[in-house]
Formats: C-alpha cells, structure tokens, sequence
C-alpha cells in the first residue's frame, strides 16, 4: 500500500473517531462533564436551579407589575392630544 493511501486511511479513522483514544472518563478525571464547583473561587455557589426560580419569580414580578399598572390607569389607552 502506498504512503498516501495509508494517510488518507489514518485521516478517516481519526475522523471517525476509530484511532486510540482515551476513554471519558480518564479524560475528565472520573467526573460528569459538568463542573459548576470547580477549581477554589472565593465567590458566590449558586446552583442552576435556584438560578431558575429567581428568574422565575422576577419574571413573575414584572407581569404583575405591568398588570397593576394597567388595573390603576383604568385600562384604557391614552391617545394624543388634538386627535
């Protein structure tokens, strides 16, 4: 077999993924892909789901703030003056 033919043999096992490579988790250290505590940073942990519900609730807010507001004008819409 020729040389090239062997490269181009090497480029597509490499593209499928056929070649020797380590396993996941060798490659992450035994842990889930997902480090949300990683390394040590003095800061604020805060979980995705609570991240969640705040968004949540202050969405929540400002629905209900806009509907106060158009329960206090009276509903109707205010047009310019002179029309």
């Amino acid at each position: 077999m020729s040389e090239k033919a062997q490269l181009a043999k090497d480029a597509i096992k490499r593209r499928q993924g056929g070649g020797k490579s380590p396993s996941k988790s060798t490659e992450t250290g035994g842990q889930s892909g997902l480090n949300f505590y990683s390394g040590d940073v003095s800061s604020l942990k805060v979980q995705p789901n609570t991240v969640l519900i705040i968004s949540l609730v202050y969405l929540g807010i400002v629905v209900l703030l806009h509907i106060f507001s158009k329960l206090r004008s009276g509903g109707a819409e205010t047009t310019p003056e002179g029309q």
